[in-house]
């Protein structure tokens, strides 16, 4: 894992994250583990609706100074890099 190796995407769904999410969390348990508990929240704020507010990620990322070189990296260049990689 690593900086070459994670993404943000706004493959999101719209709507309600949360009620989709406890209609079907019990499909995504691995050999019964309980996940640790977590604060439900209606959505990431400044993501509420990924078409409109992508930027934001870039916004954030530039301002907690990560590296232009990075911020390509997870805003896009990993994906085309590794579906260049299995799509030959």
């Amino acid at each position: 894992m690593g900086i070459d190796h994670v993404a943000f995407g706004p493959d999101t769904l719209y709507g309600d994250h949360v009620g989709l999410h406890t209609t079907f969390a019990h499909l995504l348990k691995v050999s019964g583990a309980q996940p640790p508990p977590h604060q439900k929240v209606p959505y990431v704020d400044g993501l509420e609706n990924p078409t409109e507010c992508f930027h934001n990620l870039a916004v954030c990322l530039v301002r907690d100074g990560h590296s232009d070189e990075d911020i390509v990296k997870v805003l896009g260049g990993n994906i085309k890099r590794a579906l260049g990689d299995i799509w030959r």
